[in-house]
């Protein structure tokens, strides 16, 4: 019996060891299966991101750069490099909306926006005419697709940029020929494309970028950058105002059609509707006419041709005002006529949604009346001056030796600066006392087709 029992013994472990030698084997090889698919998957994918920040370095430094990669032998494996709907490419006025298919990745298909030319090319690889289902293109973004090929095997990174909004910015001019001193405190981004001077101890709480350096002066020369400062940064101060005509569903200007300046006065109320009249030249003003803001400006924007605006109220909504100059002298100016706000203040209400713009061809004032002499003044707005200066009328800088305030949220945008008092030594005697902060919404929001920048920022990262 003991010899049978040893025998039995002996073919029983011999038989579980041949069962899991089998498995031993079955999971060596899918373990080396299992490596090889992640390495080649690996592969692929380091090549998409390698293409994906090479082409997003083309284009920081070419804003007009989209021609992108084609098979382009890379790491062992092929890369292909897509550039999607940019305004600034030479084919901006010419292009077509393509559902493409990344070769051995069909899942990961893109809505894109390609130059005319570069439609046959697409066609040929298996891309079609029209969107991806519901994918559609945002007309605001530029998208980069970035496909690494390695071993069969298809990996895609995509980038989405958008031109960077001047709204971001708490102070931003050409040139700056008032210098920020002692007792000065700017909130935002602050950025100047000259040289910038400061005399004694400024306080700047957001990020200063300069294109021409920085000059100190006083004493002490101690400016304080808490937000850190960074030279030979250029961003022009550009925006073709011509454009928004195309834009406005609703235009003012000299029905006479004889060239004259056309005055538009607009009083915001805070029930979400606008009191508005009109005037040609010199002539009588019409009748008042209060309307729901989305009927005077149901795209978001009031468009004044060759003329000159004059604002004042409470906000209830989004809204840019634009005056245009278009070679009218004495045109494309905003005057500013009372206190400017929002019905929901966000500076108690960070949930408010209110939002006002401002752009002016020329330049953007408060104008010198009844409702703003000797009297502390509100604008809550984001204010774009492109060939001129933002501050008081010359009457107010005077101000029959009245000092007062002059209460900004939001940010400046403009060519220069502006004096917005009279001092005596280092403090102001007359005039207004700037008290500015930045309304930290505009990181995220925009006023309705506020000028944008020619420089890029990236908005999302998808791998």
């Amino acid at each position: 019996m003991g010899g049978k029992a040893a025998i039995l013994l002996v073919l029983g472990f011999s038989t579980i060891f041949l069962v899991l030698g089998n498995n031993f084997n079955n999971l060596a090889n899918n373990a080396v299966g299992n490596y090889d698919d992640y390495y080649i998957q690996s592969v692929a994918h380091n090549i998409a991101i390698s293409g994906a920040n090479m082409a997003a370095s083309l284009l920081f430094f070419d804003k007009t750069w989209e021609e992108g990669f084609e098979d382009v032998d890379f790491g062992g494996g092929t890369l292909n490099v897509i550039v999607s709907n940019n305004p600034y490419g030479a084919s901006a006025s010419g292009k077509t909306t393509i559902c493409h298919i990344p070769p051995g990745n069909p899942s990961n298909s893109h809505t894109i926006r390609v130059a005319n030319a570069a439609v046959p090319a697409h066609l040929a690889h298996g891309d079609y005419l029209g969107e991806c289902g519901s994918d559609v293109v945002d007309n605001d973004m530029v998208t980069i697709v970035a496909e690494g090929t390695f071993a069969g095997k298809t990996e895609v990174v995509t980038i989405e940029f958008r031109p960077s909004n001047f709204s971001k910015f708490g102070n931003f001019y050409s040139t700056v020929s008032a210098y920020p001193a002692t007792g000065d405190t700017f909130n935002g981004p602050f950025h100047t494309n000259g040289k910038l001077t400061t005399y004694g101890t400024p306080v700047f709480w957001g990020k200063v970028t300069t294109q021409s350096g920085l000059k100190k002066m006083g004493t002490p020369k101690d400016p304080k950058f808490y937000g850190g400062y960074e030279s030979g940064v250029d961003i022009p101060l550009e925006f073709d105002t011509s454009g928004y005509a195309a834009k406005a569903d609703v235009k003012f200007y000299d029905t006479t059609a004889s060239n004259k300046i056309t005055n538009l006065d607009l009083t915001f109320n805070n029930d979400g509707t606008v009191t508005w009249k009109q005037q040609i030249d010199s002539g009588p003003w019409s009748p008042d006419a209060t309307v729901p803001l989305a009927a005077i400006a149901p795209n978001g924007m009031i468009y004044c041709e060759k003329g000159n605006i004059f604002v004042k109220g409470t906000l209830d909504g989004k809204i840019t005002i634009v005056a245009t100059k278009s070679g009218k002298t004495g045109a494309g100016n905003i005057y500013q006529t009372g206190d400017l706000k929002y019905k929901d203040d966000p500076a108690t209400d960070p949930n408010s949604t209110d939002l006002l713009g401002m752009v002016a061809e020329e330049n953007i004032r408060i104008q010198y009346n009844d409702d703003t002499k000797h009297k502390d003044i509100i604008t809550q707005a984001s204010m774009f001056a492109l060939n001129g200066s933002i501050g008081p009328d010359d009457n107010l800088v005077d101000n029959d030796g009245v000092l007062k305030s002059w209460k900004i949220l939001g940010g400046l945008i403009a060519k220069t600066t502006r004096v917005t008092a009279d001092y005596s030594g280092s403090n102001p005697v007359n005039g207004y006392r700037l008290v500015h902060s930045f309304d930290e919404r505009f990181y995220t929001q925009v006023p309705p087709h506020f000028p944008h920048t020619k420089n890029f920022e990236v908005v999302a990262w998808h791998e």
